[in-house]
């Protein structure tokens, strides 16, 4: 479990880094008055800050062969992040930051534990026990209290 607290502080971050993110792409879209055009400058300085990570950090890069055989289903990744910069950056001003982020969440949740329960995607199965079932109920009660006026 030490080993992982790391990865949890990590991914606790990360997680807060969201709700930013959801803020600063709505300022950013009133001032500019395009919600598409936010998220193609999304992409451009995310796309500068990659490039730089990647020679900073000195990452090999994969061969074409490498990329060929990727599973296709791996390339949605950049059409899945396009549509929630741009749908996130359109529901926040009309829900709510927490709102838009607790359905956010709970549409997560309840899709990974049906990739779990699957295993699709090749992850490894874990099945819905009455726990995970309660956890995600709860986080429905979650979402409805955040979202009461």
């Amino acid at each position: 479990m030490k080993s992982n607290i790391l990865f949890l502080v990590m991914a606790l971050i990360t997680g807060a880094l969201i709700p930013i993110q959801a803020a600063t792409n709505a300022a950013f879209s009133k001032s500019i008055g395009n919600p598409y055009v936010t998220g193609l400058m999304v992409f451009i300085v995310g796309l500068i800050g990659m490039i730089l990570f990647t020679f900073i950090l000195r990452v090999s890069m994969p061969t074409t062969q490498q990329l060929v055989n990727a599973p296709s289903y791996g390339y949605l990744g950049g059409l899945i992040v396009a549509t929630y910069v741009v749908m996130i950056t359109i529901l926040v001003p009309r829900i709510g930051v927490g709102t838009a982020i607790g359905f956010i969440v709970t549409g997560q949740i309840l899709f990974a534990v049906i990739i779990d329960q699957f295993g699709l995607f090749n992850v490894t199965v874990r099945p819905i026990v009455t726990a995970r079932f309660i956890g995600v109920l709860l986080i429905v009660g979650d979402v409805y209290l955040v979202m009461r006026k």
